[in-house]
């Protein structure tokens, strides 16, 4: 995704406002001495409206309600701004920042993970030994700034007002033991932590649930207060988002069906408690005293 979430989402309520005073984009470029090229970058989101630009559509489109014009500046404003990730640019792809944006402004957080442990829930040694399994050889310094990135990302969770997390983690994931022993359980001891927050609720899809409806992939849904949610499915190579209302029904739907086959909070905390256990057996038994 070559732009951000925000100024996507501007250029589309521009381009709306337009449609809906019956002007095409030519009648508006030449009405405001605006290019082609630079009205069709505004609506797609390839370019950040400067504000006198913006309040000048605004008026052309007979927009004359002081909290809708406040929210489109405000909207402008936001999609101009820079976030702290900014100081790693290097080290992380475009789609990884539009992600951390996503996730720092949203609400609420629904996330399927079927492999590992969620971002916002990780341990720096348990993240260390997950960027470093990965395939691709990563320059001096990167693995280092990407820890921190995660663990920076972590700091939404200590906010005034944090957002609502709901994880649904499969249970393959939290027996996996990555990192050794040591790195693991410290890892289900943060987890089982995190569970006595009142925002978050985590819930373990068991063994037993067999075949279910996240089979094919690990997603997320970030919930907004005033705008629509986004889905966002990341693969190796990148990440797809999604806003269309029924690629959304969709997510949500299989959410749903991945809650109610999964264990509830109170048993996925025994669970996790079970897993600890049997991985001191083992850890134990392989490293006698």
């Amino acid at each position: 995704m070559g732009q951000t979430i925000r100024s996507r989402r501007l250029g589309s309520d521009l381009r709306q406002l337009r449609r809906k005073a019956n002007l095409t984009a030519e009648a508006v470029g030449t009405e405001l001495g605006f290019s082609q090229s630079k009205m069709s970058r505004i609506e797609s989101g390839d370019v950040r409206v400067s504000r006198t630009d913006l309040k000048a559509l605004l008026a052309l489109y007979n927009v004359t309600d002081e909290k809708q014009i406040t929210a489109f500046v405000e909207a402008a404003k936001d999609a101009k701004s820079r976030g702290w990730w900014i100081a790693y640019e290097d080290a992380l792809p475009r789609e990884y920042r539009d992600f951390i944006a996503l996730e720092g402004s949203a609400a609420g957080i629904r996330t399927f993970e079927g492999m590992i442990v969620p971002g916002l829930m990780q341990t720096p040694d348990y993240t260390r030994h997950i960027i470093t399994a990965g395939p691709a050889v990563l320059p001096p310094g990167h693995v280092d700034s990407l820890i921190t990135v995660r663990m920076e990302r972590q700091s939404i969770l200590e906010s005034e007002n944090p957002p609502k997390i709901w994880a649904i983690v499969t249970e393959g994931a939290l027996r996996q033991v990555v990192g050794g022993y040591a790195v693991m359980l410290d890892q289900l001891n943060h987890l089982v932590r995190l569970t006595e927050r009142s925002n978050i609720t985590l819930q373990v899809l068991p063994f037993e649930a067999g075949a279910h409806a996240g089979v094919q992939s690990s997603f997320w849904l970030f919930d907004f207060p005033a705008d629509p949610s986004i889905a966002c499915v990341a693969n190796l190579t990148g990440a797809l988002y999604m806003d269309q209302t029924g690629q959304l029904n969709a997510f949500s739907d299989a959410f749903d069906n991945l809650r109610a086959s999964a264990l509830s909070p109170a048993d996925s905390l025994t669970r996790i408690t079970d897993i600890m256990d049997l991985m001191r057996r083992e850890r134990d038994k392989r490293n006698p005293s």
